[in-house]
């Protein structure tokens, strides 16, 4: 009798661990770069209050699935959560580019239901559905190893230079006339060494870590564009969760939004005044040049997507970016 108890013991253990649905989770980059750093917050969050629903799997990033393959990895239910660069899901959906050159914040998107449209477009293209878009608040800067001279328009000039960047800077860099080189994360240092590069397009994060600064000493002001990170998960598995695991998801993920970032923007003040003690300038463009240098840079994301998906760009960028659609 005392062994039929153990047994019925030991199967309801096994069933209430069965009962803990298990996600694999993906990055775009290795665990050591700051953005699956800080995404690896979220996952603990979800684990810590999904506790007996829902436990999320961090399976790594590059290492395990390149870059370029992580969307069409999502889409066919390779992995279940994908949280990354929307970089990587634009050669499935051209729509991403609207975080990219978003003017609102993801708080003012998700209360104004700006995502119910992103939603539609998630499903439809990537098999997933839109979590939220996270770890916001810096921009993206363009840094030169020396002073850059300025046009008589009061604009950089950066025209023929080889600036090292990723498809998130490509229409940014050819509308400023540079010469983007494709190089990953991983390799930068590397190029900045050898000279493979003139200049550096980087996020106003985590250069600091890496050392660029020891070949770098100017960065061009203001910033442009948005950080456009996002988090989703295939269709087919969201629809097969509990509604119990769904309102987890959905509440942390948009409670990350928020705290990640207030975050990422007290990491870029703390970035600037490192990169300052350590001899790196900033240029900062007159007030009306600086105003269109950030136009041209979102000028040149929508017009990316208007030549892919006209029909989106039409519908995206009044709810993204109101201020730029109503000087169209």
């Amino acid at each position: 009798m005392t062994r039929f108890f153990a047994f019925l013991f030991g199967l309801g253990m096994v069933t209430a661990a069965r009962a803990e649905t298990e996600l694999t989770v993906v990055t775009s980059w290795a665990k050591n770069i700051e953005f699956a750093a800080d995404a690896l917050l979220l996952i603990d969050e979800v684990n810590k209050a999904g506790k007996g629903h829902v436990r999320m799997k961090f399976l790594g990033g590059p290492e395990v699935i390149p870059q370029r393959q992580l969307a069409y990895a999502l889409k066919r239910g390779v992995v279940d959560v994908y949280f990354g660069a929307a970089t990587y899901t634009i050669g499935l959906a051209p729509e991403s580019d609207a975080f990219l050159g978003a003017s609102i914040t993801p708080m003012e998107a998700r209360a104004a239901g700006h995502y119910r449209a992103i939603e539609e477009i998630w499903n439809a293209k990537l098999n997933a559905h839109f979590l939220g878009w996270h770890q916001t608040g810096p921009h993206l800067h363009i840094f030169m190893r020396d002073l850059p001279a300025l046009k008589t328009d009061g604009l950089p000039d950066v025209g023929g230079l080889r600036i090292r960047g990723t498809p998130t800077y490509r229409a940014f860099l050819e509308a400023v006339g540079a010469i983007m080189i494709d190089i990953p994360s991983g390799d930068v240092y590397t190029a900045l060494e050898r000279g493979t590069v003139d200049a550096l397009a980087w996020t106003g994060t985590s250069m600091a870590s890496e050392g660029f600064q020891k070949f770098v000493k100017w960065r061009i002001d203001p910033g442009v564009l948005q950080y456009a990170m996002t988090a989703q998960i295939n269709l087919d598995r969201w629809n097969s969760l509990s509604p119990e695991v769904k309102r987890i998801l959905e509440e942390q993920t948009a409670r990350y939004e928020i705290d990640s970032r207030a975050r990422f923007s007290a990491r870029a003040s703390e970035e600037a005044e490192i990169l300052a003690a350590e001899g790196l300038h900033g240029l900062p463009l007159s007030p009306d040049a600086g105003a269109r240098y950030r136009a041209l840079a979102t000028e040149a994301v929508w017009a990316r997507m208007e030549k892919s998906v006209p029909e989106s760009a039409a519908r995206l960028r009044p709810l993204f970016d109101p201020a730029g659609a109503a000087q169209k």
